[in-house]
């Protein structure tokens, strides 16, 4: 018998895609089951992916999250004293529900890398100056590829790979939208293939505009798309996961081994670490 903890899912009809990529996650460390087919497996928590669906699992008694799309779900969910409430509308933050993006990944899976570590990476692998990707979306893309290049042109649901590696990216209007990242800050965006080719063959000149590119982007991939730290919000809230973790034990360890202050890793750790203490 598994010696991880099961979380259930009870969806009403078509509501399941909501937490494909969310489940995605958390099945990593749990494990995942539908309500309904479920046997005689006892869930340790349970997500209803709307408030309709609550009705089936009222009566049980493990932690619950479920989710909500507007203010009249959020109040009903706030009434039925759920253990966390999830969201895809971030005006629905403020009112202490967990934002979980639409279009997410687990950013932290991918490393960025600067333009001049890109730059070394190309030379060991005996490429010289600029490289340019354009990634087939149909196909999926070459992380290898656009973990190396100078630019990527790419649309579709890889663009938020690119921009979780820090590449400098020039994607469609329609994708930079859904992505929610900015165009001349976080993304270029092309109305045409030929349009694109003609930036990113610009961008990959300029030294500069590229590196402002890929900081901007990975940021805008750790603002907007990751799935990582909501993930480990919710299996807190559903005590899927300890919270037990001592912060001066790590920031010790941190400054033994001289570690900037600024550095990333300190940030990625406080991130995780105010995960794991949110409603301690």
């Amino acid at each position: 018998m598994s010696a991880r903890p099961t979380l259930a899912l009870v969806s009403m009809a078509g509501q399941s895609a909501r937490s494909v990529a969310l489940l995605s996650v958390l099945g990593r460390d749990v494990d995942v089951v539908s309500w309904r087919r479920r046997g005689q497996v006892k869930p340790d928590a349970i997500i209803a992916t709307s408030v309709e669906a609550l009705g089936e699992v009222r009566e049980v008694d493990v932690p619950l999250g479920v989710w909500v799309q507007h203010h009249e779900e959020l109040d009903h969910a706030l009434a039925g004293k759920v253990d966390v409430i999830l969201t895809s509308r971030s005006e629905l933050v403020a009112r202490g529900a967990v934002l979980v993006p639409g279009a997410g990944i687990e950013v932290d899976r991918w490393l960025p890398a600067s333009p001049l570590v890109r730059s070394r990476r190309r030379e060991a692998r005996g490429i010289d100056g600029a490289y340019i990707y354009e990634a087939d979306d149909h196909d999926g893309g070459d992380e290898t590829a656009m973990a190396m290049a100078s630019v990527v042109v790419v649309s579709g649901p890889m663009t938020r790979i690119a921009l979780a590696l820090g590449a400098p990216t020039v994607t469609s209007e329609q994708t930079a939208r859904r992505l929610r990242a900015r165009p001349g800050r976080d993304v270029e965006v092309a109305p045409s293939p030929v349009e694109a080719a003609a930036l990113a063959a610009e961008i990959a000149l300029d030294d500069q505009r590229a590196a402002g590119l890929s900081r901007r982007g990975r940021r805008c991939a750790e603002h907007h798309m990751d799935l990582g730290r909501p993930a480990r919000v919710i299996a807190q809230r559903l005590a899927l996961s300890p919270a037990d973790v001592e912060p001066s034990d790590i920031a010790e360890r941190l400054d033994e081994l001289r570690t900037s202050p600024n550095a990333v890793i300190r940030r990625r750790i406080d991130d995780g670490l105010a995960a794991l203490r949110t409603d301690r």
